[in-house]
């Protein structure tokens, strides 16, 4: 980035760049995107500088640690600038969309959405968790280091010294008196307790990630004793992913605009950040390179809570703009609605929309958002698998983020993404039962991650995140709402107008500021 593109950046912001700062900037390997958070920091001060020395900027680079890997890593690689500024420079520019004059792909893979027939008789969960276990079972068993499984009721013919492997789901897990850990794994074929001394550290804290519920693989060392062998855990396995994997791409220049959690009839809700983001994809807004990504955008894909609902959390009234639910999704219609007609919607629910509240979630009905089958937007289940010009993406709002946060220890509600992770790993999305995720009693279990996803999409968290696991883009879309009286009562500082796209051909994730 030249000297005077530099100082013009910050000009067009009202800060002005002394010398020795335009040195520091100059001197940064990727400038144009160090500049544009330079400047995102500096809106932020409540007391803005006019002039702008060497040592603002180098204070800004401490805190915001920023380098090359740094920027990729994070994810946020461009912001829109604010409109006055921007808009008077581009109006005499003509939107050409690369995205209008291609086709839209779209095939849903998987979707509960009319396939829904559990009754909640105390049969359809058993033969829920039976297909839970063998389907996740058969998983564990493709490992190559795990093909050679004992049934847990023929462990007590082991000899002592002998080293096993088994295939189980975690019933409970406890701590003993002695401070020892105790697992009760069961199989299609019985149970046991198996153990992990208290003194075998690194096997503890790896005990420590495993949830109720789950299929785990364990390797066990037989250990005879007077009242019979005790089972004693060497190894923990869980199923994952397969790495290493080629992803799929698009085979044209196309992308995935991706967010949740809009909660559209709440206090709380950013019009004004969702309207520029709205500007910005009709390539009103932004920078000759943020005009050519709008441009490229052919999907935009909703993980839930499309609306802020009504009774959700205790005193929601309080904050509600909209109290009718039914106006609250004619609202999103009608913002969706300057969607430019050429990119596809998918909107997936959220445990704030208007269907059940049990996992997994069938469609929002069209009677009770007509609108947005008016735009032609595919509506469907949550969690569902789309094909997306042959990338193929899981969505699921992510309700049982809440489980996994009070359970594992180490996640926390400020970063998104290794939650998801961990759910990758166990290879289902909500394998704690009986918390604060309801789980419907199909037929088969729909939360199984049975495939391997190009990208994961989430929200629910209200906090920015991407990340990139064994060839999977990992991706929380945040939110558009500023924190609420409940997110106040958890803790949760929500990151809001922060919005990722994928890009489907190159497989990248970038994001874009709006706030």
């Amino acid at each position: 980035m030249d000297e005077g593109s530099i100082v013009r950046k910050f000009l067009d912001a009202d800060f002005h760049l002394t010398p020795d700062a335009l040195e520091v900037l100059q001197r940064q390997a990727d400038g144009d995107l160090v500049a544009d958070r330079i400047l995102l920091d500096l809106r932020r001060m409540d007391e803005k500088p006019i002039v702008v020395n060497a040592e603002i900027i180098e204070q800004i680079l401490k805190k915001i640690s920023i380098d090359k890997a740094g920027l990729s890593e994070e994810g946020i690689k461009a912001e829109i600038p604010p409109p006055a500024k921007t808009v008077p420079e581009l109006t005499h520019l003509k939107f050409k969309p690369f995205a209008r004059e291609v086709e839209a792909r779209v095939e849903v893979l998987m979707d509960v959405t009319g396939h829904s027939y559990g009754e909640g008789e105390i049969e359809d969960f058993l033969e829920l968790f039976k297909d839970r276990y063998e389907r996740i079972s058969k998983i564990l068993r493709n490992r190559s280091d795990f093909r050679d499984v004992v049934q847990i009721r023929n462990l007590r013919r082991q000899e002592s010294g002998d080293v096993v492997k088994v295939i189980g789901m975690v019933s409970d897990k406890r701590e003993t008196s002695g401070g020892h850990l105790v697992m009760e794994l069961e199989d299609l074929s019985g149970k046991a307790s198996v153990w992990i001394f208290k003194k075998n550290k690194d096997m503890i804290n790896k005990a420590a990630k495993v949830v109720l519920d789950e299929v785990i693989g364990v390797e066990i060392k037989i250990l005879g004793g007077d009242r019979g062998p005790r089972l004693m855990v060497s190894d923990i396995f869980w199923p994952d992913l397969p790495s290493p994997r080629e992803p799929a791409r698009a085979d044209e220049d196309v992308c995935a605009v991706l967010l949740s959690d809009l909660h559209v009839g709440s206090e709380m809700f950013l019009e004004d950040a969702f309207l520029k983001f709205l500007r910005w994809l009709k390539g009103e807004i932004g920078n000759s390179d943020q005009r050519d990504l709008a441009g490229r955008v052919k999907y935009l894909v909703i993980a839930g809570d499309l609306v802020d609902g009504v009774g959700i959390y205790p005193r929601q009234d309080e904050e509600l703009l909209i109290q009718d639910i039914f106006k609250q999704y004619d609202v999103v219609a009608e913002l969706l609605a300057e969607v430019p007609d050429y990119i596809k919607i998918i909107a997936a629910p959220g445990n704030h929309d208007a269907v059940r509240p049990s996992e997994p979630q069938p469609a929002i009905p069209r009677d009770v958002a007509p609108g947005l089958f008016d735009l032609g937007a595919v509506m469907v289940g949550n969690p569902v698998w789309v094909k997306l010009h042959g990338v193929k993406f899981l969505i699921y709002h992510g309700r049982s983020f809440d489980d996994l946060v009070s359970a594992i220890p180490g996640l926390g509600r400020d970063n998104s993404t290794p939650v998801m992770i961990h759910l990758l790993q166990k290879r289902h999305l909500a394998p704690i039962y009986g918390e604060r995720v309801a789980i419907a009693p199909e037929e088969r279990d729909y939360l199984i991650i049975d495939d391997v996803p190009d990208v994961f999409h989430c929200g629910h968290m209200h906090v920015y995140g991407c990340d990139k696991y064994r060839d999977v883009i990992v991706v929380n879309s945040g939110t558009f709402q500023e924190k609420t009286i409940y997110m106040k009562s958890m803790g949760v500082e929500p990151t809001p107008g922060i919005v990722p796209i994928v890009d489907l051909k190159a497989n990248q994730a970038r994001a874009v500021r709006f706030v």
